[in-house]
């Protein structure tokens, strides 16, 4: 998603407090849940996690010119 798509769009109060934050909160307590399973330090989790970004970026290519979402 371009920039300036990113910019535009913004999730509704009912998204954020229905979706969004229950979503990060579920992630993060995965996150801690794999730090003690993989007895590894949490940079390495915070790592999988920007990976995972990546990928979810780059899967996307066609929304870096599309801008019909916002």
């Amino acid at each position: 998603m371009t920039e300036s798509c990113e910019a535009k769009w913004k999730p509704t109060q009912n998204q954020i407090v229905d979706l969004i934050l229950p979503a990060y909160t579920e992630m993060a307590k995965k996150s801690v849940e794999y730090i003690a399973k993989f007895q590894c330090p949490p940079g390495y989790v915070a790592d999988m996690l920007r990976d995972i970004a990546d990928a979810l970026e780059s899967s996307h290519p066609e929304s870096e010119s599309d801008c019909s979402c916002c």
